[in-house]
């Protein structure tokens, strides 16, 4: 980088913290699949889908786990498959288990 008030060159490092993005945006910058069947960062294994018959089309369901016990979406039938959902939320992972999830990756710095 170049630092105009000093007027010198320096290397920066930096991270990447948080972002606001679509699907494939969010694929394209974590390098996580967003294709296929085990498609949310959240759910992984544990994700529940139906593929339409005589569509290429899948459906994602027990998202509603996510909401509060008490939240007015998990009452209703008609708009969810005609069943009421009383699951609860996945466990968040602790820092632990994400760096044992990490620990071996190799990580290349710059460009490819």
């Amino acid at each position: 980088m170049f630092d105009a008030f000093h007027k010198e060159i320096f290397e920066m490092r930096v991270t990447l913290f948080c972002t606001i993005n679509d699907f494939p945006a969010y694929g394209n910058l974590s390098d996580y699949s967003v294709k296929g069947h085990h498609v949310c960062p959240i759910c992984e294994e544990n994700i529940s889908y139906i593929q339409l018959k005589h569509e290429r089309k899948t459906i994602y369901n027990r998202h509603r786990r996510f909401l509060t016990p008490d939240h007015p979406y998990k009452r209703l039938k008609k708009a969810f498959n005609g069943s009421q959902k009383h699951d609860i939320a996945l466990i968040s992972l602790t820092g632990e288990h994400v760096y044992q999830r990490v620990q071996h990756l190799n990580t290349v710095f710059g460009k490819t």
